[in-house]
């Protein structure tokens, strides 16, 4: 335990007496010489003695030591302690809470102890910088269980704000992350990437101006994660989720602004294909189909202006979204084309949603063989435009009408990562300072559908 230490003062209490003495004595003058002697009466007064006085006891105060701890979290205190993330890092042992004081941090950090929390003591000004330098690609990379990062912002690096992954090029699977009051904006790829990990929570985070995602997780099955409480905005994708699924919840956030707003995906650059099993409810999706948003891979132009969109992904829920305002689909279910391949929707079931004020509300791309299924939404527009009838859920199918035409995407603008606005203030974690560390263990809930409901307008 770190504190300062204040002695008390032994203290005596003392009375200080003064003696006084008084009066005097009355002598007979001596004869002179040759003078008889006259006998004469002397009056001598009595002389006073100063009364005996004795010094109080001294009254003595027992010597006592006053402990003012300064740290009662037990923290490494960067850069009080350490000057820099990386040293407090490679210092902490398992459960240590590492605090970081206000201040710009030109590090790309490593992590390798298990059950660490890293904590900034204000989400606006603690701040890691990349400075766009190569030597510095991510802010933090992840590789042990249990670590949790929150209340904090990650910017200006050339890959990922933050990069949970056991392991890029193996199958180490990372179990247990958490990403909290994250602010991440103008990084070259994500802003909080999980990959090949397991058992996580991503919430209350910001993400813009990344030329991939806000938001990804990657790679897994089961996945065993939540995202919730999400801000995205001026990215090229809000959410992407490659070949992951399994007990996966994307709820109760805020995509907005974006190219294109939710993208769970198949791919053959990752393993685990196909995508399956992931959760979309209580999202607020609007306003997707913003050109002036960075963009890495013009392959996802052809879903620009798509608010929610299955691209070759399985076994999905889609519920009781609201998807408004997006420049040209609310929610498709669609095929996706990865080279040779082209991967198929199926099983994906649209049900429960409120889809007003798109071009299209509801697109579906897919064989009527798939399986995939539109129930109970509030829509005005679909493609085909009988889609809970050919498509229904009750298990019954019909014949397509008219389908759907891709718009051509080959004059869409884009910009610069790094020239995309920075974002204001965003809202802090609570207690800070004080909180106690709580690593990324035995943080997932039995969530299900009813526990979710439609966001308002």
């Amino acid at each position: 335990m770190r504190g300062k230490l204040v002695p008390a003062v032994m203290i005596s209490f003392g009375l200080l007496a003064a003696a006084c003495g008084g009066g005097g004595t009355t002598r007979a003058d001596e004869p002179a010489a040759g003078q008889s002697t006259v006998a004469s009466t002397t009056t001598v007064t009595p002389t006073t003695a100063a009364p005996q006085t004795s010094e109080p006891p001294t009254t003595a105060v027992e010597t006592t030591t006053t402990t003012i701890d300064d740290n009662p979290l037990g923290a490494l205190r960067v850069p009080d302690e350490f000057a820099t993330i990386q040293g407090a890092v490679d210092a902490a042992e398992p459960g240590d809470l590492i605090l970081i004081s206000p201040g710009v941090y030109n590090e790309a950090v490593i992590v390798e102890t298990d059950n660490v929390v890293i904590r900034g003591l204000d989400r606006n000004e603690v701040i890691l910088d990349g400075e766009f330098d190569e030597s510095r690609p991510n802010g933090f990379t992840v590789f042990s269980n249990g670590v949790a990062i929150e209340n904090l912002t990650t910017r200006n690096y050339v890959n990922n704000g933050i990069f949970f992954t056991g392991s890029y090029d193996d199958d180490i699977i990372l179990t247990g992350y958490r990403a909290s009051y994250i602010t991440a904006h103008n990084n070259g790829d994500y802003g909080v990437y999980a990959f090949n990990a397991t058992e996580g929570l991503i919430d209350n985070v910001y993400g813009s101006g990344h030329p991939d995602s806000a938001v990804y997780v990657g790679q897994c099955q089961p996945c065993n994660v939540i995202v919730s409480n999400i801000l995205a905005e001026n990215n090229a994708l809000g959410y992407s989720g490659t070949n992951s699924g399994g007990n996966l919840w994307v709820i109760n956030s805020e995509w907005r602004n974006n190219r294109v707003g939710i993208v769970p995906n198949t791919l053959n650059s990752e393993e685990l294909s196909p995508q399956r099993g992931a959760n979309f409810a209580g999202n607020y999706v609007h306003d997707n189909g913003n050109e002036a948003t960075p963009r890495k891979n013009s392959d996802w132009d052809l879903a620009f202006g798509v608010g929610i969109v299955v691209a070759g992904g399985n076994d999905n829920l889609i519920a009781r979204n609201l998807v408004t305002g997006n420049a040209n689909v609310g929610i498709a279910v669609s095929f996706f084309p990865d080279g040779e391949t082209l991967w198929s929707a199926g099983m994906n079931q649209v049900r429960d949603n409120v889809v007003t004020g798109n071009p299209t509300d509801l697109v579906l791309l897919a064989s009527q063989a798939d399986g995939n299924c539109f129930a109970d939404n509030e829509f005005e527009t679909s493609a085909p435009s009988n889609i809970e009838s050919v498509a229904g859920c009750d298990g019954e199918t019909g014949e397509y009408l008219d389908n759907y035409a891709i718009p051509d995407p080959s004059d869409l603008g884009t910009v610069d990562y790094t020239e995309v606005p920075p974002p204001g203030p965003q809202p802090n974690m609570a207690d800070a300072d004080t909180a106690p560390p709580r690593p990324a263990v035995d943080m997932m809930p039995n969530l299900t559908i009813e526990d979710i409901s439609v966001p308002e307008m």
